[in-house]
């Protein structure tokens, strides 16, 4: 994961993978809109329903690990009030979840984990489960920056490829890095 860079293929990996880790039934990650939590990324059974589904990031189960800024596990979730989560409400009955924190230390988001049947959590894999929450966090981080990069060096290319001076830029070894239509015009030499 470290060397990818879409931000959603990062995601389906992880809940892809999540699962596994600590032998759950399905995952999720919802990211912060707003006030509200979005599932973005799901993966298990019964997990695929709740994309797009929204929950406040306040007082709800994933709600209350935005707030706490820490993991929750909870062994049976029979009694609680599942309906607020729709994968619990699918009929899961175990949950785990972990804060995805950013670089500067706010929350973007939670990843979970459901087990169909109530089952004890031990303390290994919510700290796995925590870990692989913080190395997510920081994987999108890195793939929402080269976006950014991308991003800004075509509206640079875009900018200057449409100026109607020449302009030539060249790196510190001497290579042409641009060279716009305009200096072809003026010099007759294609960019290529």
């Amino acid at each position: 994961l470290a060397s990818e860079l879409d931000p959603d293929a990062i995601l389906a990996e992880i809940v892809a993978q999540a699962p596994g880790l600590v032998g759950a039934d399905s995952a999720a990650v919802s990211l912060l809109e707003g006030d509200e939590l979005v599932v973005t990324a799901a993966h298990g059974d019964r997990a695929q329903a709740a994309l797009d589904s929204r929950a406040s990031a306040v007082g709800e189960l994933a709600g209350e690990i935005v707030q706490a800024r820490a993991p929750l596990a909870l062994d049976d979730v029979e009694g609680l009030l599942a309906a607020t989560d729709p994968i619990l409400e699918a009929g899961h009955r175990a949950f785990l979840g972990a804060p995805l924190v950013g670089s500067e230390g706010t929350v973007h988001g939670v990843l979970a984990v459901y087990a169909l049947q109530p089952r004890a959590w031990r303390e290994e894999e919510i700290e796995a489960i925590a870990a692989l929450a913080g190395n997510a966090s920081a994987f999108l981080a890195n793939a929402e920056l080269y976006q950014r990069v991308v991003l800004e060096r075509e509206r640079s290319v875009a900018i200057l490829g449409n100026v109607a001076d020449g302009i030539v830029a060249v790196d510190r070894d001497g290579n042409v890095v641009l060279w716009n239509k305009a200096a072809e015009e003026i010099t007759g030499v294609p960019d290529s």
